[in-house]
């Protein structure tokens, strides 16, 4: 016996909104679709970590023991280079790296200025708030090199370093809209992300979850971020009929 098929007063307005979501043409098409699925995503997966870290002592315990094989295995080499590579995701690094941001885009791209502030300032309220909440402590290793007084989970320079780099692609995806420069920015702001976290793995001031998480959280802010600038940017760039 087979299923009629659907009338198409029923099917025509599920077209209808599945071809609005895919639409190239427009930032709240394609563009808005692919926003909320990263976000999705991104938040998927931080609350799975956390939920393990809360739960799971396996995963504690993969922490502490990774943690302590990579102590072990620390050069005074690689030490000194993770020490200076580290300090490109600290509080310092990111404000220099803002600034410069803001001196390029001030005049000419307000809203892209705007959306790098709102980027770093809630990303840093964010991570302030989930560290208290979680209340993880950091490993003891790396109290020899550097000396933190925050909490562990998630990683701050991670986080940081994922809006920071994040934006600076993004900026110049908007600004220069060709495949090899978009390939380029984005492949070498995730370049930058990953050799963060391994710095702050190997200096021993973060777990690999930790870190992990302070992606993954970062991603999802800017996310949010990045979805919400393409929709103002849409909202400036369609005329509105006047009313009579």
């Amino acid at each position: 016996m087979t299923q009629a098929p659907m009338p198409n007063a029923q099917r025509g307005p599920l077209r209808r909104f599945v071809a609005a979501r895919l639409d190239r043409t427009s930032y709240l098409g394609l563009h808005l679709t692919l926003g909320l699925l990263a976000l999705v995503l991104a938040l998927w997966a931080f609350g799975a970590l956390l939920g393990e870290i809360l739960e799971n002592q396996g995963l504690v315990r993969w922490d502490q023991a990774t943690s302590a094989r990579i102590h072990e295995a620390m050069t005074p080499g690689l030490t000194r280079a993770a020490l200076l590579l580290t300090n490109v995701a600290s509080p310092e690094g990111m404000i220099v790296l803002g600034l410069c941001a803001m001196l390029l885009l001030w005049r000419k791209h307000r809203l892209l200025a705007h959306t790098w502030i709102a980027a770093a300032i809630g990303g840093e309220i964010l991570n302030a708030v989930v560290k208290s909440a979680v209340h993880r402590t950091r490993p003891t290793y790396g109290a020899g090199y550097l000396h933190l007084s925050s909490y562990s989970f998630p990683s701050g320079h991670a986080m940081a370093a994922t809006i920071g780099f994040g934006m600076l692609a993004y900026v110049l995806h908007q600004l220069r809209p060709r495949p090899a420069v978009i390939v380029a920015a984005y492949t070498g702001a995730l370049l930058l992300v990953a050799m963060v976290c391994a710095t702050r793995v190997y200096l021993g001031v973060h777990y690999p979850s930790d870190v992990l998480g302070g992606f993954l959280a970062g991603a999802a802010w800017l996310a949010v971020c990045v979805t919400g600038a393409g929709i103002a940017s849409h909202r400036r760039a369609t005329p509105t009929t006047p009313t009579t």
